[in-house]
């Protein structure tokens, strides 16, 4: 399986229909993303939570 040295950062968002928050881990350089609210389904815009990086180490 391929790796990657992308690192990902924590995207949050919070639903102005429900109120439910979620969370997601996009590529930093990803551009801005909108997705389906988990809970009713209505479209939310994701934002960068900052201070939160996942990276992957190489196998050894």
């Amino acid at each position: 399986m391929p790796t990657t040295n992308t690192p990902f950062v924590l995207y949050v968002y919070r639903c102005t229909v429900c109120g439910n928050a979620g969370t997601l881990h996009l590529p930093e350089s990803a551009p801005e993303v909108t997705t389906a609210c988990s809970a009713c389904g209505a479209e939310v815009r994701v934002e960068w939570d900052g201070g939160v990086e996942l990276t992957t180490n190489e196998p050894e």
